[in-house]
């Protein structure tokens, strides 16, 4: 089982980068709705955490890496062609807003695991590149 300390890094990390973005305006500046830029980041990062946590307990760490990244891409897609179309439609295109919505929330979603997940990955690397398994331990005592 996986130490617990990579994940209370990573969900630090996380929480501290996600604070540090809703106070510099980073979502607003990206294109997030200013009435509702903070409240996506605080809907999608418990959830992004909780993710990252159970992918990293299940040593599936660079799945919640990678899985962060890719969820992270192809929601701020959809929320970016959610605000076009919602501009385009005088905010009479319901689904297009749900699309801006949703796709923000996902997009907090997605960094929140993401950088959760990036100190138990490094985490793993360095025990994987310290500890040499036991048969090559044995090979080189023979010779």
């Amino acid at each position: 089982m996986p130490r617990l300390s990579p994940v209370l890094i990573g969900a630090t990390l996380a929480v501290a980068a996600l604070a540090l973005a809703n106070q510099t305006g980073l979502p607003r500046t990206l294109g997030a709705h200013p009435f509702w830029a903070t409240q996506v980041l605080w809907i999608g990062a418990p959830i992004g955490l909780l993710l990252a946590l159970l992918a990293t307990l299940r040593g599936h760490g660079r799945l919640g890496l990678l899985g962060g990244i890719a969820l992270s891409a192809a929601a701020y897609g959809t929320a970016t062609y959610g605000r076009i179309a919602f501009a385009a439609s005088y905010a009479e295109d319901a689904l297009a807003g749900q699309l801006w919505y949703f796709g923000w929330i996902a997009l907090a979603t997605g960094a929140a695991l993401a950088l959760a997940s990036l100190p138990a990955q490094i985490y793993s690397r360095q025990i994987q590149t310290t500890h040499r398994p036991i048969s090559k331990t044995r090979e080189t005592a023979q010779k």
